[in-house]
């Protein structure tokens, strides 16, 4: 079966058609369904998936034999499976989100490529996957380990309130509540909890670093772990400015009404336009990658 398909289908057409596919699908859960701010770390997950998925389809290529095709078939129907039981089971978040559908595509790609029998493909189908697993247990363990967090607050807390005394907000500090009048008096108190450390946009960056390093390993070296640092304090920082955000609205319109939306929008915009500022530098400038056509110059 994989050797009649390899020859009527080739691995850079199959990428091709998968990532057209995927895009659309997706784009279409998306639409189905409410923004969250998981959907965001979905959406970075699976344009690094893309790309690596038309990198991979450019390498020599190896094929499965029958034992591999049956293996991995067969590990593509287990995660299928399994996508209808991670809320059941207490891993995932009800109703079916992204992260289970992440899953059941996956898995269907698994078994399609197996069909195939790509080998040197079912590497980057494998990225969403681990990338679920590895957010639903780092979840579980956050929740049961939040003293892991804890210093993350203080520093949080005074970054925000620096920023917001330098814009002219008279802002009080009690513990890890930020409190102040709005300019018509009212007055309002943030509170910095643990999800307001930016945690998931560092476990986002984390699992999208840890993608990039196993499709490009030369990406490794004295000026990719420069980078990679310099990524992690951006995406810090931008969480410092969704929290600066919220406050300023809070200012500005009180402690009701647009300050609700902009906690929920500020932090996926801004987390958005980070990575991809970021991720395109990294690409375009340290591994030379071209979205144009044309030949990058590395730095």
């Amino acid at each position: 079966m994989g050797s009649n398909s390899n020859n009527v289908i080739t691995p850079q057409k199959a990428a091709k058609t998968w990532v057209i596919l995927a895009i659309a699908i997706l784009a279409l859960f998306f639409l189905a369904s409410s923004l969250t701010y998981a959907k965001v770390d979905a959406i970075s997950i699976w344009v690094l998936t893309c790309i690596s998925m038309i990198y991979f389809s450019k390498k020599p290529q190896q094929h499965l034999d029958r034992r591999g095709q049956i293996i991995v078939i067969s590990a593509g129907i287990v995660i299928g499976i399994f996508s209808f039981l991670t809320i059941p089971l207490g891993l995932g978040n009800p109703p079916y989100s992204i992260a289970e559908f992440s899953l059941l595509l996956s898995g269907i790609s698994l078994i399609v490529f197996g069909l195939l029998a790509f080998r040197t493909l079912i590497v980057p189908l494998l990225f969403p996957v681990l990338a679920v697993l590895g957010f639903e247990f780092y979840e579980l363990f956050i929740r049961h380990e939040d003293y892991l967090i804890a210093p993350l607050i203080p520093p949080t807390v005074a970054l925000t309130t620096g920023i917001v005394r330098m814009m002219g907000i008279d802002a009080d500090v009690n513990g890890n509540i930020i409190s102040y009048l709005s300019i018509s008096g009212e007055p309002v108190r943030l509170a910095v909890v643990s999800d307001c450390t930016g945690i998931w946009s560092l476990g986002t960056f984390t699992v999208a670093t840890i993608i990039v390093l196993a499709t490009f390993p030369e990406a490794i070296s004295k000026k990719g772990s420069l980078l990679i640092l310099i990524g992690y304090i951006g995406t810090y920082a931008s969480n410092i400015g969704r929290i600066t955000i919220i406050s300023l609205s809070g200012f500005l319109y009180g402690p009701e009404g647009v300050i609700e939306q902009v906690h929920i929008h500020t932090g996926w915009i801004l987390f958005t336009i980070w990575m991809v500022v970021f991720w395109y530098y990294f690409f375009t400038r340290h591994l030379g990658v071209s979205f144009s056509g044309k030949k990058e110059h590395t730095g």
